[in-house]
């Protein structure tokens, strides 16, 4: 049986509970949740009410679970590998508010690795956070940095370490795997994994606990492969290859609304200890007040037996009794035994529909029209039928794009423009795709092309009405970032995120940069760190399996060797992504493109300045009317231009060609301004206004 403790905080004030002017709840932890202040480390930040509060709340629920189990038998004589969630740390951030409590609150991690030290031969604090936000720029936000010094722990970003790969033979979503080597130390025994989350609710899977917190584990690109309508399943098949040993629930800050943008705290004051990972989020799950049965993740780690047949037992101290058996949602799906007297809190869910009231009324700017269609959408139409295509694909591209909506909230702006956002491939009928606004209505495409406003295109299954579209955001799921800083685009209005409003925005531009340097180098000696980004949602290819094989939880799968052409393609890409993590968008060959716009420049300048001299020597622009310039007469300077432009005259037949194929790839019909830009584009600058479009390097 699996054993779950639970220690209620004391409120340091406002025992009352009486909201402040936004209607939040702070009972005196909720200031300092984010990050550790500057005095962290000293006897007056030990003897602060909320860091002893935290640190007894910590150690008596680890105290007693320890007593109860004997889990420290895990630890002894290991190294153990902690993970936080630092997705990401909104602390000054350039938003509405200081902080949020998006992220583990590192009051709670310092009190765990106190504990841990007791047993651990070593401690090394793991993370990898949210793509844009480098996990180095996180930890130093966060205090965590500080924190790892001062307790002797070894700090480890794990996106800037190299990975190791291992096949999943029971897993139908997410059968390839790597995880960073560090990592492997846990799959193979050798280390202890605790996984220390935040207690929050999550646009994508409803909540992110003890085991979705492993999706921080794995590389970046792995990670948004299967980021979809199958995120549930994959992220459960993550535990046939490796479960935390103990998972603490920070829930002194409560974090409800549409992470992983910011979110609002909950007055929970809890720590959730727990020796089994699946069973201790079902417990978070209902203590938040929800029924465990209406969470696809619970289900699918049910239906793939990673929950505990003998069920579990709860240990709560602290709670009042006059406060306990408050309503919460049940159903036979979800009998569970009692909370052993611990009272749930009223977390509210994430609000992920990007049709919601709450979205029209806060952006009736945003025109949203939806056509997701996977199959087996069992409404015909109106508000019912735009809700069901976007639960169809809720993991994915939907609540990325929701997420930009929250970040726009947090940020206190409103767009100037009116902007289109349509996303899905459109719901068929009689030969003709439709996509929905959130009351029913019906666009067809020449309805969208005829929309007098901007438009966005999100994901690869839009990628039909890219060619009439502003913007197209590529990818299955997109960038995490790319909808948020498109809507800024389009919308008019500047994202105070990546303005001077954010104190921390050049300490994370360094950490970036710090970042790709490290990367670059473990590529350069032969080391992978990723599986190839994917812009699809079809399934990677793997290798056969032997029947011992088959039957086997994981098994390892050494990665070839890096060839010369590959490692330059790799190198490359991490300059794509560095710049995608500001920008939102990835755009691929970024330095090709850049030394292409240089050339372009370069041979505007000398097709046209032979002309601009044989003009002001011909004028008496530099001097006498007929005076050289630049030491040669108009006449001369002339003849130079007629020369160049016979030979970019020479290449109109192989720019045409060039541009339209370019044309072609895009689904793009050819006209008489295309024909009217390429012939003034190529007599204007020559080959470099053409040979990149052959070569694909734009478009």
């Amino acid at each position: 049986m699996a054993t779950v403790t639970v220690e209620r905080l004391p409120a340091l004030r406002n025992a009352a509970l009486l909201p402040d002017a936004d209607g939040l709840v702070d009972t005196g932890y909720s200031e300092d949740c984010a990050a550790l202040t500057r005095d962290y480390g000293t006897r007056a930040w030990d003897e602060r009410p909320a860091v002893a509060a935290i640190r007894t709340a910590t150690f008596a629920a680890l105290d007693r679970l320890e007593a109860e189990t004997g889990i420290s038998s895990r630890f002894k004589g290991r190294p153990v590998l902690v993970k936080p969630n630092l997705v990401t740390v909104y602390h000054e951030m350039g938003l509405r508010r200081r902080s949020y409590p998006e992220t583990t609150d590192p009051r709670v991690l310092d009190a765990t690795v106190l504990w841990l030290q007791r047993f651990a031969s070593g401690i090394w604090i793991t993370e990898s956070s949210g793509r844009g936000a480098p996990t180095r720029g996180s930890f130093r936000v966060a205090g965590v940095d500080r924190l790892a010094k001062h307790r002797g722990c070894e700090l480890i970003a794990l996106e800037e370490t190299p990975a190791d790969r291992y096949l999943l033979p029971k897993a139908t979503v997410q059968r390839e795997i790597l995880v960073p080597r560090p990592f492997s130390a846990v799959v193979h025994g050798e280390a202890a994994y605790v996984s220390v989350p935040k207690l929050k609710t999550n646009l994508y899977t409803g909540v992110t606990l003890g085991f979705k917190n492993a999706m921080g584990v794995i590389p970046y690109n792995l990670r948004q492969r299967h980021h979809h309508y199958a995120i549930n399943r994959k992220l459960v098949e993550m535990l046939y290859l490796f479960r935390p040993d103990l998972v603490l629930i920070d829930g002194v800050v409560g974090a409800e609304g549409e992470c992983p943008a910011p979110v609002d705290p909950v007055d929970s004051r809890m720590i959730i200890a727990g020796d089994h990972p699946v069973e201790t989020d079902r417990v978070a799950t209902r203590l938040m007040g929800f029924d465990p049965g209406s969470i696809e993740l619970m289900r699918v780690a049910d239906e793939l037996g990673f929950g505990e047949a003998a069920g579990v037992r709860v240990l709560a101290n602290g709670f009042d009794a006059t406060d306990r058996d408050k309503p919460v949602l049940s159903s036979a799906r979800s009998a569970f035994p009692d909370l052993g007297g611990a009272s749930p809190a009223a977390f509210r869910p994430a609000d992920w529909l990007l049709t919601s009231e709450r979205v029209r009324a806060a952006f009736p700017e945003i025109l949203v029209l939806v056509g997701i269609n996977r199959g087996g959408l069992e409404a015909q139409g109106g508000p019912a039928l735009v809700e069901e295509m976007q639960a169809s694909c809720r993991g994915g591209c939907v609540a990325t794009t929701r997420f930009a909506f929250s970040m726009l909230e947090a940020e206190g702006v409103r767009p100037r423009k009116p902007v289109a956002l349509i996303i899905g491939a459109g719901v068929e009928r009689d030969g003709t795709r439709f996509w929905l606004d959130h009351g029913g209505k019906e666009y067809d495409e020449a309805a969208i092309r005829a929309l007098r406003m901007k438009k966005a295109v999100i994901g690869s299954c839009t990628r039909a009405l890219a060619p009439i579209a502003d913007r197209f955001v590529d990818g299955c799921m997109v960038m995490p970032n790319g909808p948020h800083m498109v809507l800024h685009e389009l919308a008019g209005v500047p994202c105070t995120v990546m303005s001077l409003k954010n104190k921390n925005l050049f300490p994370l531009l360094i950490a970036t940069l710090g970042a790709r340097s490290a990367r670059r180098r473990l590529i350069k000696d032969g080391h992978r760190l990723d599986v190839a980004l994917r812009l699809d949602d079809q399934p990677a290819e793997t290798r056969p399996l032997s029947p011992e094989e088959a039957a086997r939880d994981w098994v390892e799968w050494p990665m070839p060797p890096i060839g010369r052409d590959e490692k330059k393609a790799l190198l490359d890409f991490e300059d794509d992504a560095a710049i995608a993590s500001f920008r939102g968008i990835l755009v691929f060959r970024i330095k090709e493109r850049a030394l292409w716009r240089v050339k372009q420049v370069i041979a505007t300048a000398v097709t046209l300045g032979p002309l601009a001299c044989g003009m002001a020597a011909a004028t008496g622009w530099a001097g006498a009317a007929g005076a050289p310039a630049l030491g040669l007469g108009a006449q001369a300077w002339f003849g130079i231009f007629g020369a160049v432009e016979a030979v970019h005259l020479a290449e109109l037949p192989a720019a045409f060609k060039a541009r339209r194929g370019e044309a072609s790839r895009k689904g793009l019909t050819w006209s008489r301004a295309a024909t009217f830009r390429t012939v003034i584009a190529t007599l204007s600058c020559g080959y470099p206004s053409w040979v990149p479009r052959k070569l694909k390097v734009f478009g």
